[in-house]
């Protein structure tokens, strides 16, 4: 009996940490939450650059590129919460239309929004994924991991 309750006890407290894995992530509704956010789940953030080039134009503020260990992510940052849902409102649900834009994402894109941030990540890293979907809420458009 004893044997069984230490089995149960060490299998509980293996379910215990795996579950709080993203429990140190707070939300995110700024560049500054954002990263943070990123560092918290491990992650190693990398410099964030003014978004000038292939993806200038998608939304009414250019936003910046960031990487997250080794990852591209885009995030843009409204004056408003108004205006940040009224950008979200032009995305497609499939993520591949922004307005009257199409853009041609290599992996399958993913929206997040979050006050007055709007977050893309083209890519399939879960723990990315589940990073942006902790600090960030579930995505709003895009495709589904790994679809």
């Amino acid at each position: 009996m004893r044997r069984f309750l230490i089995i149960a006890v060490a299998a509980f407290s293996i379910i215990a940490v795996a579950c709080s894995g993203n429990a140190d992530i707070e939300p995110a509704d700024s560049y500054v939450s954002l990263s943070s956010a990123l560092e918290s789940a491990g992650m190693k953030v990398g410099e964030q650059v003014e978004n000038n080039f292939l993806f200038a134009g998608l939304f009414s503020v250019p936003g910046i590129e960031m990487t997250a260990s080794g990852q591209n992510i885009l995030a843009f940052e409204f004056s408003t919460l108004e205006e940040a849902a009224e950008q979200a409102a032009l995305v497609s649900p499939d993520g591949y239309g922004i307005g009257l834009k199409y853009v041609n994402w290599s992996e399958g894109p993913q929206f997040f929004h979050n006050g007055k941030m709007i977050v893309v990540y083209d890519g399939s890293q879960m723990l990315v994924i589940d990073t942006l979907t902790t600090a960030m809420g579930e995505r709003f458009a895009g495709e589904e991991p790994g679809a």
